[in-house]
């Protein structure tokens, strides 16, 4: 009997301390946790199913570089058109933008790494320092040569790029600047695309408001030769040159204007960026125009001086639409008075990462294909920085589990406009607004509350509906 107690006595010691331990778990559950594991699990079950997505990723990428490649040559075919007639340079100038931030974008990311329609479609979960030791291995490089759209090849030689991205911005550079710097340091000071540190000259300038919009506009009509082209290599070179970034200096942003006034940091080569990214382009385009002074010069009455002329403003003209088309897409993505700064970092992958991703990203309008065509699919920039390697059909499919992920856990999920976005951001730019810091806000200490509290609350909640 004395035995039979005893043996009741110990269960029940057992049971106390496990209802404890579970207890003490589950107070450990925050929101953020909660939301973190959740979103995880979206990706999880999107891979699962990884090998059919592949055939539909292939067919839809094929499909806008078909569509990219028909418009450009459309436009191209009639530049000999006066300006005033649009569409040329409209059609070129679309199509130029869609090649960087659909096309391009999403492949040097990863979003493609097999097109082979019998290989499994994978996709890295590493952060960025895997993401270096995998560039660096020729191995899987030569492995995935026979892939055009694989991150590893994509634009990494001349021929290359002549054949993927010819533009102001180098694609390795590219790779540097956007998917490591960016995508981990995300408006975090080390952040190169950090809106409100960047333009803090502009946010300071003891100037009415109506000459600050005119600065802004005129960077918007130049800002990949401006600034994008000669900033992305400075990253790209740091790491050709295994050159640490340093607080200060390092991360002060380069422009052609430093070029010219010779304010570009020692270590940064103007000779090798010209030789290497803008001597190529300029080559480039003066060979695709030769056909067009040829033809003057052997038939001037029928290719006359002012074609010539017509062909070369259509394409300067759709190269400035190009500009501004995605300055209007890019920039908006992180910025606004409800986005979030940083003063530290934190481990990439975590949940607090996760989150930063969520509360620090926008998306604009979501729909069909033609309005995420127009808005280069960066519309769905939270679940982009969520999950960068995804394909851009990919992304069309998890948005609203996201969505309703964020919903269920209180998660701000912000979705609005473009030009709302576009008129935040500029608000931005010249000090009308400013961005929150993340660390000690109220958000801060909301998702850090024990989830276990919050499911009391939320039944609370629904008892005073009913």
């Amino acid at each position: 009997m004395n035995s039979n107690v005893l043996e009741n006595n110990v269960k029940n010691e057992i049971n106390e301390i496990k209802n404890e331990v579970d207890g003490t778990l589950e107070k450990k559950q925050t929101r953020m946790s909660k939301w973190a594991s959740e979103i995880r699990n979206i990706r999880t079950k999107l891979s699962m199913l990884s090998v059919e997505h592949a055939t539909h990723s292939r067919a839809h990428l094929e499909s806008i570089i078909s569509f990219n490649t028909g418009i450009f040559y459309t436009g191209l075919f009639f530049s000999f058109l006066d300006w005033s007639y649009v569409f040329p340079w409209v059609l070129m100038g679309l199509s130029i933008s869609s090649t960087w931030t659909t096309v391009s974008h999403h492949v040097i990311h990863g979003g493609y790494p097999n097109m082979e329609p019998d290989h499994t479609h994978t996709h890295t979960h590493d952060k960025a320092k895997s993401i270096k030791d995998k560039d660096n291995n020729n191995t899987h490089t030569r492995a995935h040569a026979h892939n055009r759209y694989n991150r590893f090849t994509y634009g990494k030689t001349l021929r290359r790029r002549v054949l993927d991205w010819m533009d102001y911005i180098l694609p390795e550079a590219w790779f540097c600047e956007h998917n490591i710097y960016h995508h981990y340091k995300l408006n975090e000071t080390t952040d190169p695309d950090n809106v409100q540190q960047n333009l803090v000259l502009l946010r300071t300038m003891n100037a009415p408001h109506i000459v600050k919009y005119g600065i802004v506009a005129l960077f918007a009509l130049t800002w990949r030769v401006l600034y994008y082209s000669p900033n992305s290599f400075k990253y790209y070179l740091a790491r050709v040159l295994k050159r640490e970034m340093n607080d200060g200096d390092d991360y002060k942003q380069l422009t052609l204007v430093g070029l010219v006034l010779n304010a570009w940091p020692a270590w940064v080569s103007k000779a090798q960026y010209i030789v290497t990214v803008i001597l190529p382009l300029a080559c480039y385009r003066a060979i695709c125009f030769a056909p067009v002074y040829f033809a003057h010069a052997y038939f001037p009455s029928v290719v006359t001086y002012s074609h010539i002329r017509n062909v070369v403003l259509n394409y300067v003209l759709a190269d400035m639409l190009c500009n501004v088309h995605t300055f209007a897409i890019i920039t908006p993505n992180h910025s606004g008075a409800d986005m979030y700064l940083y003063k530290s970092s934190v481990t990439a992958k975590s949940d607090e990462w996760l989150l930063r991703q969520c509360i620090s990203s926008t998306n604009y309008t979501l729909g069909t294909d033609v309005v995420d065509y127009l808005h280069g699919w960066l519309n769905y920039q939270i679940e982009h920085h969520l999950f960068p390697d995804l394909s851009a059909y990919e992304y069309q499919l998890i948005h609203a589990d996201v969505r309703a992920a964020c919903e269920k856990y209180g998660i701000p999920y912000i979705c609005e406009n473009v030009f709302v976005r576009l008129w935040k951001t500029v608000k931005i730019m010249t000090g009308q607004d400013s961005m929150p810091y993340y660390e000690g806000s109220e958000l801060e200490r909301y998702v850090n509350e024990p989830w276990s509290q919050n499911i009391d609350n939320l039944q609370h909640i629904r008892e005073i509906r009913e």
